[in-house]
């Protein structure tokens, strides 16, 4: 195995060990960041997602998520024109919760993910429902110009 492959896998690994334990995570009073509700995060949200690891097939594309102000959310994935023939395009919709900077969307399967808020952008790792495969995510508030 090349050791870019080889590193590059030891970085998804840990990537994902390091965001499952943020899921599990409940932060302590001196680190808590002022209490959010889902209604705060209300609104259109413009993503994007990528493959991580040494795969051989391309996995990439466009995210588009809207959430009500009660807390139901919809996401739409749009695979990249270049991605493998396994990424194909969906949509999944639940309801999202806060705990602390923590957004957790829920699904009729269970809690899907937890992605980490810093203002107008949400961001972190999680599972392609489509192919099964870990990727990173970096939503960006519509409008906000960050």
């Amino acid at each position: 195995m090349p050791k870019r492959t080889l590193a590059s896998g030891l970085i998804a690994v840990a990537l994902v060990a390091l965001v499952a334990g943020c899921g599990a995570f409940s932060p302590g009073p001196a680190m808590s960041s002022p209490a959010a509700s889902a209604s705060d995060l209300a609104g259109t949200w413009n993503g994007e997602f990528w493959i991580l690891g040494g795969f051989y097939y391309p996995d990439d594309g466009t995210l588009l998520l809207q959430i009500k102000k009660d807390g139901t959310f919809t996401v739409t994935m749009t695979p990249a024109a270049a991605s493998n023939n396994i990424a194909k395009a969906s949509s999944w919709s639940g309801t999202v919760s806060t705990r602390g900077r923590l957004a957790v969307f829920h699904t009729s399967k269970g809690p899907w993910d937890s992605l980490l808020r810093s203002g107008d952008i949400l961001y972190g790792l999680a599972n392609d429902p489509a192919t099964g495969a870990d990727i990173g995510i970096k939503f960006e508030r519509a409008g906000s110009g960050a």
